[in-house]
């Protein structure tokens, strides 16, 4: 082995050890949360389940009763890719918040490997070197690491793509058109929006001349009818289930009266606002903008092919509604590039070379520094109440009304491997609305005798409530003062010790209802408007019985 590769393989094993340590951050600690990912938790889990039972031929029943037992799932409202890997991993190491998260760094580590072999390709080693270490020490990437959030497979599989598009531009090779087209397939399949790369491939072939070339050879046909193939059954469900998915992603300009052109420059303040205060460090942003303004003023070509890919994420995202600085991570990888490039441009310079590569240094330095500033949120107390109540109830039924239900409904599964337990939510039953509490809000109970109907009707003995209402509607409050006034014991209070503000100064207060009568079966409606379904499932009456303590 010469020595071009051993340096390149200490450079990579360098970089992959860095980020091991920076993603893996509080690995066991199961307290670690954050707003959807118990959702994507629960995928994973459920895929887990899923396939050690394979109900290949009642797969939708299987799944709309599973939700039913566990209401904390968002497949359909988003795709299955990274849910699938999780639950691979939760087959090597269990049911855990852990296991998931070193599904976070496999993916982690492919984005990794494929960027710098992108950059070295494109430069050398001492630029995918040092554009990688910005990257992986920029907080914001690191802490998607922490949380089982789609940002880190959706980034990584977005760098895999490129590299491969790249090598395929660079080589006409047919396996690299297919290897592209399966990586830009699995990278759509992680989450819809990242269709927009294939306008980047447009673009970038119309760039340097090849468009007309490409789109004449069969193969490309090919590849391009195996993408469509693959992607309509996601676009299927995504119809069907992704009604809010589909209101919160429409452009902003279409039907506004407005020019597109208009449209972009309205969200110039956003874009940047995101990019300062959220996405980049301010060293790793001035670094940026000096390599962007080198690589204009040295005329380097090769820096197009990550131009391009900025002004395609820019152009994209400026129609889609919801904003948040979540949705355009796909352009860091580019923006390190440019804060490393002049390493590559200084070449003839070793001097100035070496001084810039240690202020490079000194970012990463200060960009790890700021990680470990910042403690994870996190949020104590769940898996403490999913274990006393699996304990000690002796319904196959428990009632919670939490804004962190998902994490209590994960740690019910994941505690309970024989799945001997009903999760009923107040904000499917009570009420229920889309994404936060008040959007497409729908009130089903409206008293304390609708209160007690519904724990009558589905035999439910415990009820575990935050001690907080953070809803803001009113029959969740009234169910707090109706267990404080009513027939119920309350049994035991697990204090909750978080830094994220709904979850401040709350309490996990668990009752008993003292009329508690097993449910006699019938069937459980559960109103979804994120995705614009209602449900139906029918409820067993007994799953395992249980002897209090």
């Amino acid at each position: 082995m010469n020595k071009q590769k051993i340096k390149k393989w200490i450079s990579l094993a360098i970089l992959i050890t860095i980020a091991s340590v920076l993603f893996t951050r509080a690995l066991f600690d199961s307290s670690l949360g954050y707003p959807d990912a118990d959702r994507i938790l629960m995928d994973g889990v459920f895929i887990h389940d899923f396939l050690q039972d394979l109900p290949l031929f009642h797969i939708y029943e299987y799944t709309v009763n599973y939700y039913g037992q566990y209401p904390a799932l968002s497949i359909g409202y988003r795709p299955p890719f990274f849910p699938f890997v999780e639950g691979i991993f939760h087959f090597i190491f269990g049911v855990n918040t852990w296991s998931s998260r070193l599904a976070l760094l496999f993916f982690g580590l492919v984005g990794i490997t494929s960027w710098f072999a992108l950059v070295r390709r494109i430069f050398d080693d001492a630029t995918a070197f040092f554009s990688t270490l910005l990257l992986i020490t920029l907080p914001f990437v690191a802490k998607w690491g922490w949380y089982t959030m789609g940002e880190l497979p959706l980034l990584s599989m977005s760098m895999l793509t490129l590299y491969l598009f790249y090598r395929y531009v660079e080589t006409d090779s047919t396996k690299h058109l297919f290897l592209t087209a399966a990586a830009f397939t699995a990278t759509v399949w992680t989450k819809q929006t990242a269709f927009y790369i294939g306008f980047f491939f447009l673009l970038y072939l119309a760039v340097q001349g090849a468009l007309t070339e490409r789109i004449k050879e069969k193969k490309t046909w090919i590849a391009l009818i195996l993408v469509v193939l693959f992607l309509v059954p996601l676009a299927l469900i995504t119809l069907w289930l992704g009604d809010q998915n589909l209101a919160q992603s429409v452009g902003k300009g279409l039907g506004s009266g407005k020019s597109p052109w208009l449209v972009r420059l309205e969200r110039l303040p956003e874009h940047f606002r995101n990019i300062v205060f959220y996405q980049t460090t301010i060293p790793m942003l001035l670094l940026t903008v000096v390599g962007m303004v080198a690589a204009l003023v040295k005329r380097e070509s090769r820096a197009i092919f990550f131009a391009l890919f900025i002004l395609v994420t820019f152009l994209f995202f400026s129609y889609v509604i919801h904003k948040n600085e979540r949705y355009t991570i796909f352009w860091l990888p580019s923006f390190a590039l440019f804060a490393a490039l002049p390493v590559y441009l200084l070449r003839q310079r070793p001097a100035l070379r070496n001084l810039f590569a240690g202020l490079l240094l000194l970012v990463a330095g200060y960009d790890t520094y700021k990680i470990y500033e910042k403690p994870p949120n996190h949020a104590t107390g769940y898996d403490q109440a999913a274990a006393w109540i699996l304990t000690h109830s002796q319904s196959p039924t428990v009632f919670v009304d939490a804004y962190n239900n998902g994490y209590f409904t994960f740690f019910m599964r994941a505690l309970d491997p024989e799945r001997s337990m009903y999760v009923l939510r107040a904000d499917k039953l009570l009420t229920s609305s889309s994404i936060s509490a008040t959007n497409r809000l729908s009130v089903h109970v409206k008293d304390r005798k609708g209160i007690r109907n519904v724990l009558d009707r589905y035999g439910i003995e415990m009820i575990m409530v935050e001690s907080r209402d953070t809803s803001g509607v009113e029959i969740h409050k009234e169910l707090r003062r109706y267990l404080r006034e009513g027939p119920f014991t309350e049994m035991t209070r697990i204090p909750v010790e978080s830094n994220r503000p709904p979850l401040k100064n709350q309490e996990l207060v668990i009752y008993r209802y003292r009329d508690y009568k097993p449910a006699e079966g019938g069937i459980l409606e559960l109103h979804l408007p994120v995705v614009g379904q209602t449900v139906r499932v029918p409820l067993r009456p007994t799953v395992k019985s249980k002897q209090s303590q």
